[in-house]
């Protein structure tokens, strides 16, 4: 199935713990949805940190009869069927919200006694569905609006402070993002990741060669090295004693998500820049109407692609038998690219390790081979020899029609930043050839890198990084 929908985010940052204990006369934690209309289109309710899908019909709900059915919804559904459901999963999930009461259209949810919440999660539901939620703790009150809009994603600006003048980016993605939002000038230190098998940043990115660089961040980051450079913000993983150690030495800290839809690249983007300034936020939404316009240019054409022409894919990361889940946002790009992505059943988001019976069992039409030399891993070249060569594989489709691509990176790995709209572009090119003759990936990465990277590639350069050459 592909998933269109229209999403509308909203995050609430808050820099403390807010810790509960209504023995000591604290006042209760509550968040409170308000529902109204009714489900137009298929896509995704978000609210906190829990997620509905909603479906076209029974045909489309991947999981079937299955017995652990999540939570879900189809087209139509109406007010009082969207508050049970929430009600549904705050119930199963038992973890942090209870349900306090409900309505034909509100549902009143409280924070477990002895449990805190740090972050609100973003607000947001396909077409057709308004959202309002009103968040309440300590006789404060904060109110966001999720409205029914043309636009893919509107994010209403959350400015937490003055305007940082010295930042860390030491989330992967996160220098790639801080260059399209021209703080690039602003950046202290950096991270390893961000040149290890990335030759083209450093070609790209004026200064990036200049600053000091964080090792070994996918493990942990040295707290103390990070505060010898006094940096006002941190750009950095979801680690929670990392995040926990930034609060209290009283460092602005956000941090890297991904998301179980493409567009999620565009609500980190913007998250980034409402910690940065109205610049910032300008730049973001130039890159988000950029990214709307040629998915929805790629979609146009993918959507008319008759289901018994639709290829499937299976998308390597790392090795082989290591693939993405349908808690990854790559199953929403295999499909607006057009193809059936094999692994959407699959429980998980990325870096899901299968046995190679599962793989010999979908035998997928096409392979895409990413990340390779990830942690001293085999490149993906490596890995592509390994497919081709090996017996084992030999009886798959995509081995035997030569079907395996490997994906070229850049400045950064194509599935993880902002270049992600481009692995749509590039997947759908190398699925229907047919279909997209008029689509030229060099024309199409000379206008990404000039516009977004201030960089202009040469057709030279545009031809080597689609092969994966160094410069």
């Amino acid at each position: 199935m592909i998933r269109s929908f229209r999403i509308i985010s909203l995050f609430l940052v808050l820099a403390f713990m807010i810790s509960l204990s209504t023995a000591c006369g604290e006042s209760e934690t509550e968040y409170v949805i308000t529902v109204s209309g009714s489900a137009e289109d298929t896509g995704v309710i978000y609210f906190l940190d829990y997620s509905i899908n909603v479906y076209k019909d029974q045909a489309s709900n991947p999981c079937g009869d299955c017995a652990d059915q999540p939570v879900h919804l189809f087209v139509g559904a109406d007010t009082a069927d969207i508050v049970q459901a929430i009600s549904d999963v705050i119930t199963r999930a038992d973890d942090r919200w209870e349900v306090a009461s409900t309505t034909e259209d509100t549902i009143v949810l409280r924070v477990m006694e002895g449990e805190s919440v740090g972050e609100i999660g973003e607000l947001s539901a396909p077409s057709g569905i308004s959202l309002t939620a009103t968040y309440t703790h300590d006789g404060s009150s904060e109110t966001t609006v999720s409205e029914v809009s043309d636009t893919s994603i509107i994010y209403k600006p959350f400015m937490t402070g003055a305007e940082p003048e010295r930042i860390a980016a030491v989330y992967g993605p996160s220098y790639e993002m801080l260059v399209v939002l021209g703080v690039e000038e602003d950046i202290v230190v950096r991270a390893d990741v961000q040149t290890d098998s990335f030759p083209w940043a450093e070609e790209v990115f004026s200064r990036i060669n200049e600053i000091p660089i964080l090792y070994n961040v996918h493990t942990s980051v040295n707290f103390e090295q990070l505060m010898n450079y006094d940096p006002d913000i941190v750009f950095t993983f979801p680690r929670q004693n990392e995040l926990e150690q930034l609060s209290e030495a009283g460092i602005k800290a956000v941090e890297g998500k991904t998301y179980d839809y493409i567009e999620g690249v565009c609500v980190l983007l913007r998250t980034y820049a409402n910690n940065l300034g109205e610049d910032a936020v300008e730049k973001a939404e130039e890159y988000c109407e950029y990214f709307n316009t040629k998915l929805n240019e790629i979609k146009a054409i993918t959507e008319t692609i008759p289901e018994d022409e639709r290829k499937t894919v299976y998308y390597a990361g790392t090795d082989v038998l290591v693939t993405y889940g349908n808690q990854s946002d790559i199953i929403d790009v295999i499909e607006a690219a057009g193809g059936i992505a094999v692994t959407a059943d699959v429980t998980g988001g990325n870096r899901i390790q299968i046995d190679y019976e599962q793989l010999m069992s979908w035998d997928p039409d096409y392979i895409f081979l990413d990340h390779g030399g990830m942690n001293d891993g085999k490149s993906v070249e490596e890995l592509k020899a390994e497919l081709l060569t090996e017996k084992q594989y030999a009886p798959m489709s995509a081995v035997q029609e030569e079907n395996i691509y490997t994906v070229p990176s850049g400045v950064f790995y194509w599935d993880m930043g902002l270049q992600k709209i481009l692995l749509v572009e590039y997947i759908a090119k190398t699925l229907y050839p047919e279909y997209f003759e008029e689509l030229d990936m060099c024309e199409e990465l000379i206008e990404f890198y000039g516009k977004f990277y201030g960089y202009e590639l040469t057709e030279q350069q545009a031809e080597q990084i689609l092969n994966r050459q160094d410069p």
